[in-house]
């Protein structure tokens, strides 16, 4: 198959525009449906997209030698961590927070990746992509500076800063350390989307038993009554757990972990633009410049 040039960037782009029209509709849902019921359905929704997809692009559902027991293990646990533990936690803490606060949050999700990726990968940056990455996380925080009016007390309010901290964080390690395994597929998307999926097991076995606990001691599924909510609940699930995921892992594979992370990071630009087309947040002169500055960091790392 001819390669595409820069796919793994526009790959790692694309996901940040899925998850970021995701959190803005977690945000919306979230006051209703609690983390512990929307992280179990929605990667059981993306679970089974994924299986379709492999079925439609003739990738076996057990691959036969493909990967060894290690890299299935490897890959096991990463979905643990990464999706049935880590994504409850960050909509937890997006709840708490709110998609802006939230947004700054997510500024530590590159310096994570990076961090990981040089002590696990020996990974390295030109000066250029530096220079790209501090401009997109220097863009997103200045952005999202001068923040009034928090719904929450400073207790509480230190407790989401927390939460999203260590989500993201265990979000970079699940994704850093099945590298080596993305980089055997890297000319193979099938495989890369089988990698995706089989994330997601793990990860649904794991956040299906917590729900199921705290459904014994609080009735969490009585919220999956309104119908009304499982519309937006299967959109964003699509847009996160299998188009987000998808983009994610392919970029992923196509370039070095710290690319990816810093061109992945511009989905906090993106969640500044679609909450004022969508829910009509104010797009201020400083957010207008920040994405303009965001923009051209990823430029930098693209030719970087």
């Amino acid at each position: 198959m001819t390669a595409i040039p820069y796919m793994g960037e526009i790959c790692s782009l694309l996901s940040a525009i899925f998850w970021a029209l995701a959190i803005i509709i977690f945000k919306k849902i979230g006051d209703r449906v609690s983390p512990m019921v929307i992280n179990p359905v929605k990667s059981i929704i993306g679970l089974l997209l994924f299986m379709l997809t492999c079925l439609i692009m003739g990738v076996p559902l057990i691959p036969d030698a493909q990967f060894s027991n290690s890299d299935l293990l490897i890959l096991s646990i990463s979905g643990i961590i990464g999706i049935g533990i880590a994504d409850i936690i960050f909509l937890h803490s997006l709840n708490i927070l709110g998609a802006g606060i939230s947004a700054i949050v997510d500024t530590v999700y590159s310096p994570f990746v990076i961090l990981f990726a040089f002590i696990i990968l020996g990974e390295s940056l030109t000066s250029t992509q530096l220079l790209g990455g501090a401009l997109i996380i220097g863009a997103v925080l200045y952005a999202s500076t001068k923040i009034q009016n928090i719904p929450v007390n400073r207790k509480r309010f230190k407790q989401g800063v927390f939460y999203g901290v260590g989500s993201i964080a265990m979000m970079a390690l699940g994704i850093v350390m099945i590298k080596p395994i993305l980089n055997t597929v890297s000319e193979n998307i099938g495989l890369q989307l089988w990698i995706a999926g089989y994330r997601l097991v793990s990860g649904v076995l794991v956040s299906g038993s917590i729900m199921l606990i705290a459904n014994r001691r609080q009735n969490i599924l009585g919220a999956l009554r309104d119908r009304k909510l499982w519309f937006p609940l299967i959109v964003s699930s699509v847009l996160a757990a299998y188009l987000g995921i998808a983009m994610w892992v392919m970029g992923m594979s196509m370039t070095t972990a710290s690319i990816s992370s810093i061109l992945n990071q511009t989905a906090t630009i993106f969640i500044l633009i679609f909450a004022w087309i969508f829910l009509g947040e104010p797009l201020t002169k400083r957010r207008i410049s920040s994405i303009v500055v965001a923009m051209f960091g990823a430029y930098l790392v693209f030719i970087g």
